[in-house]
């Protein structure tokens, strides 16, 4: 038997139970026994072999009920025991499809029905925040991504320059300049978020994109996003969901890759995600909506008016320490508070995180700019130019 039917077969098992039937049942049954038994008008032994009969009668029900389940669990074992073969051909085709076009791949983009629409129209209304950064895995698939331009910068990332290529048009050029655009490379061993911040962003979110990756692909995305993610952030993302027949027939059919839910949520727990929100359509599509734990906060206290860009050359520090032939390390130490703070602000950097008792941490102010230079490549030379007061 195709595994989809199985699956199906399954799905049609989950919408069966007795459970309601049988307690309305076991409750008019034991309300006669009752009106029975307390009836002056007794028949031989009858009242006691009615009660007698209901006992029997609600454990056979259970029985029933228990059969059921194994019949279920039974079916389950089936499906786990055939799904190693589709496993096996996600994977091979994710390392075919690796040389699709970007024409190619642009042109899978996908229909959405008008519920699903207003479901993603307002989560990512509901989540757009000029606070955060936030990130779009395949922009040019994603619907709404014009409510996402509030956040502050807003990065766009693909496996291909020519995939953002056709994104770069829906802007103006004032807005450009808030734009963040990353081509990352799932092909190798380095993790795939490698040049990104970490713990920095509020939102990501990936429109019709694991679809197409085997299970093996799309934890190791949960995994490397809840490291960007800030505490209380949040991954909204579609998958090909194979507990549903109609997405396994989409697998075997050769089109998505095979991605069991369970598999999904189960390894998304593991990681620490809490499970928000899911909206399952028709064709097999699961949206989910995971948040990592912890509360969202920004030490913005309003949204910036100037324009930013990727590499700031000069900062207005009148108090900046005097950087000739000095190392970095002189120059941290060197630096007070208030300018390490002056400096975060200037280069978007969140240092919400660098306190002790609510109040800024020098030591961890310093630490946590360290890593973005380390993150940015920033070189020694960049560096003192960095920090140069202007000149008038």
């Amino acid at each position: 038997m195709k595994l989809s039917n199985l699956v199906k077969y399954l799905n049609h098992l989950d919408t069966l139970s007795i459970q309601t039937a049988a307690s309305a049942s076991i409750a008019e049954v034991a309300s006669i026994t009752q009106i029975v038994q307390e009836s002056k008008v007794q028949i031989d032994n009858v009242s006691a072999e009615l009660a007698q009969i209901q006992t029997d009668l609600d454990e056979s029900l259970q029985q029933y009920s228990t059969k059921l389940k194994h019949l279920r669990d039974g079916v389950q074992k089936m499906i786990e025991y055939q799904e190693v073969e589709l496993f096996a051909e996600s994977t091979t085709r994710y390392q075919s499809m690796r040389f699709n076009s970007p024409d190619m791949i642009v042109k899978r983009a996908q229909s959405l029905d008008a519920e699903t629409s207003k479901f993603l129209q307002d989560k990512l209304a509901a989540h757009a925040n000029w606070q955060y950064p936030g990130m779009v895995i395949r922009p040019a698939h994603s619907v709404g991504l014009e409510n996402l331009v509030a956040f502050d910068p807003l990065y766009l990332v693909d496996t291909h320059e020519d995939l953002l290529a056709p994104v770069r048009s829906l802007f103006t050029p004032e807005y450009q300049r808030r734009l963040r655009y990353y081509v990352i490379e799932e092909y190798t061993k380095t993790d795939i978020f490698v040049n990104l911040p970490q713990k920095q962003f509020g939102f990501v979110y990936a429109f019709y994109y694991f679809d197409f990756k085997p299970l093996e692909i799309a934890q190791k995305y949960l995994d490397e996003v809840f490291l960007l993610l800030r505490p209380g952030g949040t991954l909204l993302f579609s998958f090909n969901d194979c507990d549903k027949w109609r997405a396994v027939g989409s697998a075997e059919n050769q089109f998505h890759c095979y991605n069991p839910g369970r598999l999904i949520f189960q390894h998304a727990q593991k990681i620490g995600y809490k499970l928000v929100h899911t909206h399952s359509v028709l064709s097999g599509t699961t949206w989910v909506e995971l948040r990592k734990p912890g509360t969202l906060d920004s030490i913005r206290g309003g949204q910036a008016v100037a324009g930013i860009f990727r590499k700031p050359k000069i900062i207005e520090k009148p108090d900046t320490p005097e950087i000739i032939d000095k190392s970095m390390k002189d120059l941290y130490n060197e630096m007070t508070l208030d300018i390490l703070i002056k400096l975060a602000e200037s280069l978007n950097v969140d240092i919400s995180q660098a306190k002790t008792k609510r109040e800024f941490n020098i030591k961890k102010v310093r630490r946590t700019l360290e890593a973005h230079f380390e993150t940015k490549n920033y070189t020694e030379e960049a560096l003192r130019e960095l920090f140069k007061p202007k000149e008038n």
